[in-house]
């Protein structure tokens, strides 16, 4: 099977289309068609149903996809292995959550180009869902993210760090007059929420919930500026990570509710593929991550 095959399959794979992955590849649609038959008569399978203008990938597409993203993903290896120094240079990618992108990166990546100014890097921020697509099919080299401990047999843990989520309010908000705060003074607020898949803001809910607090929802959009925008505002609560609140806490902008009983942690990430190959320019990417204080 050549290359070139594979990773014309892997472009319909992501694109649910013949006709988009053509263009992405410089090719014209015939060529295309060509190609997955190839693959598909060396394979005796059918990889996709085409009915109409809708492509579907068939159960054998769906098994097939994990070897053709290792395959691809083992050339490209090789390629950097063997036309690389040890001198990190290059380019890097790297999937990252908005919040950790706005509170962390910046100073991180400073330091990286001051040292390494060979070296070039391509940010792309999405949800977990979006950057894990991304990771697996070689899109991104590294994701970074926020949620509980995770494990996948595909991904090596290059490192990790805990991170306390808090519960926000305006410095003017009546409940900072309380002397204890509980669960039950929840239930009249409105709160302001990061998107439904966000991992902070779903052990959250999940927690009142449990305890028959259902929050009244105000606002969901996936900014976390905006949101701190719409608290110091007094116009709601919210949920974010410690992290990205220290400058308007100074500030004295925004403040934070002590909630008996209410503590919550989730932990900062960083994976690569276990097929991906470390080249110089990643390794120490992540070696100056790890020296990073979160603190």
């Amino acid at each position: 099977m050549e290359i070139r095959n594979m990773i014309t399959f892997q472009k319909i794979y992501e694109y649910r289309s013949f006709s988009k992955a053509a263009m992405e590849l410089g090719y014209s649609q015939s060529t295309v068609t060509m190609q997955i038959k190839q693959l598909e008569g060396e394979l005796n399978v059918r990889l996709f149903d085409r009915i109409g203008k809708t492509v579907n990938v068939t159960n054998e597409g769906e098994r097939f996809i994990h070897y053709v993203n290792e395959i691809i993903a083992c050339s490209n290896n090789a390629i950097a292995d063997l036309t690389s120094d040890s001198i990190p240079r290059g380019e890097i990618r790297i999937g990252i959550l908005e919040s950790v992108c706005t509170a962390y990166l910046p100073q991180i990546l400073h330091e990286y180009h001051i040292t390494y100014p060979g070296v070039s890097t391509v940010i792309q921020i999405g949800t977990y869902d979006e950057l894990t697509a991304m990771l697996n099919a070689n899109k991104i080299d590294l994701i970074w993210i926020l949620d509980q401990p995770l494990q996948n047999i595909e991904w090596v843990k290059a490192f990790s760090y805990d991170s306390s989520i808090s519960v926000i309010c305006s410095p003017r908000h009546k409940l900072l007059k309380k002397n204890q705060i509980t669960i039950e003074d929840l239930k009249e607020e409105t709160f302001l929420f990061t998107e439904k898949n966000c991992s902070y803001r779903k052990v959250f809910e999940d927690y009142l919930n449990s305890v028959g607090v259902y929050p009244k929802i105000f606002l969901e959009i996936g900014n976390t500026e905006i949101i701190k925008k719409f608290v110091q505002a007094d116009i709601g609560l919210s949920v974010l990570p410690y992290f990205t609140l220290i400058e308007e806490l100074a500030a004295n902008k925004l403040s934070i509710l002590h909630i008996k009983d209410c503590q919550f942690f989730m932990q900062g990430q960083l994976f690569y593929h276990k097929s991906k190959w470390l080249s110089p320019a990643l390794s120490e990417f992540i070696e100056l991550v790890k020296g990073y204080n979160f603190n």
